[in-house]
């Protein structure tokens, strides 16, 4: 499965990113303003959890990837809580520090967006933001999605409690 953007390639999972996967969920900065571990329960947890994704009929896991060079990694977006019969689903996603405000967030939502829409027939997508989480909000508002509502969290593995931000998005099919 290869879905192409303009910049990305979102793609499975393969074992060459193991440590893609491990950076991800160690980056300890990204990990207090989205959701994750504060730190892995072992080197092979976060690698487990994404595999276990990809054979789950209601998540769609995919590396975001270099489009001229598919084999570089640069973080990951998830459908996830897909749910044919409302038509929805929530969009996650997680860049490397080094993959950050070059645009590949923006295309691989887009792509995701697109794909979901015009292939998976689902007609609503959210996202949930933690309110500090500027640059995810702007990107997302990039890509069309309109803040909808706003909530409290539970308490994250810092003891923190945060509001969050429901993005939403509806396909213009529907």
């Amino acid at each position: 499965m290869e879905i192409i953007g303009n910049q990305v390639i979102l793609r499975r999972i393969s074992e060459r990113d193991k440590d893609l996967l491990l950076d991800l969920s160690q980056d300890s900065a990204a990990t207090k303003i989205t959701a994750g571990y504060a730190s892995p329960k072992s080197y092979m947890h976060p690698i487990r959890v994404f595999y276990s994704l990809q054979n789950s009929a209601s998540h769609l896991p995919c590396i975001i990837a270099d489009k001229e060079n598919p084999r570089v990694g640069w973080g990951m977006i998830i459908l996830s809580h897909m749910d044919s019969g409302r038509g929805a689903a929530e969009i996650y996603i997680k860049l490397i520090k080094s993959a950050r405000k070059k645009g590949y967030a923006q295309d691989a939502i887009n792509t995701l967006v697109f794909h979901a829409f015009h292939n998976l027939g689902l007609n609503y997508l959210y996202a949930n933001i933690q309110e500090h989480n500027t640059a995810s909000q702007k990107s997302f508002e990039q890509c069309g999605f309109k803040r909808e509502c706003m909530h409290q969290s539970r308490a994250d593995s810092y003891g923190n409690q945060r509001n969050i931000y429901v993005y939403g998005i509806t396909s213009s099919m529907s």
